[in-house]
């Protein structure tokens, strides 16, 4: 029996097949490599995003740490403040002499004199003493004086300063006036104003 030959429709549809699969092959891999690239664009995106928000609350985290440790000073310097500065006058006030004649004499300056005022300043409760004296000396005792003022570890402050020439015109006059405070106590409002025990109101050094 003598086969039949393929037809033209017969070779087209024998060739049909194949390319179509070939077709929906090649749109298949285009869609998926389509959407793996959006995937991954989005994941890029996304990973940026993730660091700049790192980034952020990592700065959040140092500004608050900061913050912190800035509170806990703040914090320890009051207390040390009030257990340290702001003690009764009587457990505090011969130190705080000795500390202003210390510093005075250190820098080169003799106070031939040393008056201590006080005043209470009720609305706090706290008792302000100060230290009023002359000495002789030049620029550089003062700027001294004013340095291991700074550094002292006791609560004084400067409150008035002047500087004259000397009458002999050897150096300058200088006038200073310091004070400290302390807890007041019912006894302060008794006592009489004036230098602390054992020191002498207008005495030398």
């Amino acid at each position: 029996m003598t086969g039949r030959k393929p037809t033209s429709l017969g070779r087209t549809l024998l060739w049909a097949v194949p390319l179509a699969l070939v077709a929906l092959n090649v749109t298949w891999m285009a869609v998926h490599a389509s959407g793996f690239r959006g995937l991954s664009a989005s994941l890029e995106r996304s990973l940026v995003q993730a660091r700049e928000d790192r980034a952020r609350l990592s700065s959040r985290r140092s500004e608050l740490e900061g913050l912190w440790v800035h509170a806990v000073e703040t914090r320890d310097r009051t207390e040390r403040l009030y257990v340290e500065g702001f003690s009764t006058e009587r457990n505090r006030l011969t130190d705080a002499i000795r500390l202003v004649k210390d510093l005075a004499s250190r820098s080169g300056l003799e106070p031939k004199s040393i008056s201590y005022p006080e005043d209470l300043i009720g609305e706090y409760g706290l008792a302000r003493r100060a230290f009023v004296f002359n000495v002789d000396g030049s620029y550089g005792d003062l700027r001294t004086f004013l340095h291991l003022l700074e550094l002292a570890p006791a609560f004084v402050t400067l409150n008035q300063i002047s500087v004259t020439e000397a009458s002999d015109a050897r150096g300058l006059r200088i006038a200073l006036r310091l004070s400290t405070f302390f807890e007041a106590t019912p006894s302060d409002e008794s006592e009489p104003r004036g230098g602390p025990p054992g020191e002498r109101v207008g005495g030398g050094s």
